[in-house]
């Protein structure tokens, strides 16, 4: 797999040294729709975001805007923590790119495939077991991504996909404010 690199902003992640060790868990996010992984990377670049993600993924392939030994911040709250552990310093964040059509979120199939493909990667860098693979919605009760909250047995066919058991499945969720 091809991973394609365009640095965010340094104001929009903590510079750090992970080890592969600190990395217990991977989050699945969702876009507001509109862009492609290139546009989502290069988007991050912008100083008033305050925001990040370690990898943004549509239905070409995948593009990388913080290093892995870096922390994104893409699951932190000013609410309250819904998962007891997982954080942004042990995580890293995976936003699969949304469409939107008809006020509805969508993720095109080969976009949920490329992600799978880039998770099972992830895992098997760090270790990391499917239990440890959450939706931000997990981790905050935002709904995020979209498509896999509001449709669980997407999520479901999606986690199927990690152990290369399942076909990809179409998923649709309304749009709105992510």
């Amino acid at each position: 797999m091809e991973i394609r690199f365009l640095q965010a902003h340094a104001q929009n992640y903590r510079a750090a040294a992970r080890s592969g060790a600190q990395v217990a868990y991977l989050v699945v996010h969702g876009t507001a729709g509109g862009m492609d992984a290139r546009q989502a990377a290069g988007r991050l670049s912008d100083t008033a975001l305050s925001v990040s993600a370690h990898y943004l993924v549509d239905e070409t392939g995948v593009w990388q805007a913080v290093r892995d030994a870096d922390v994104a911040w893409h699951c932190g709250t000013r609410g309250a923590y819904h998962h007891p552990y997982c954080r942004n310093a042990n995580s890293i964040g995976i936003a699969l790119c949304s469409r939107v059509q008809d006020g509805r979120y969508s993720f095109h199939p080969a976009t949920v495939d490329n992600a799978a493909a880039l998770v099972r990667l992830l895992m098997a860098r760090y270790g990391i077991p499917p239990g440890r693979v959450l939706r931000h919605y997990d981790v905050t009760h935002k709904t995020c991504p979209a498509p896999f909250v509001e449709h669980a047995a997407a999520w479901r066919a999606f986690l199927r996909l990690l152990d290369g058991a399942d076909a990809p499945v179409a998923c649709v969720s309304r749009a709105g404010r992510l």
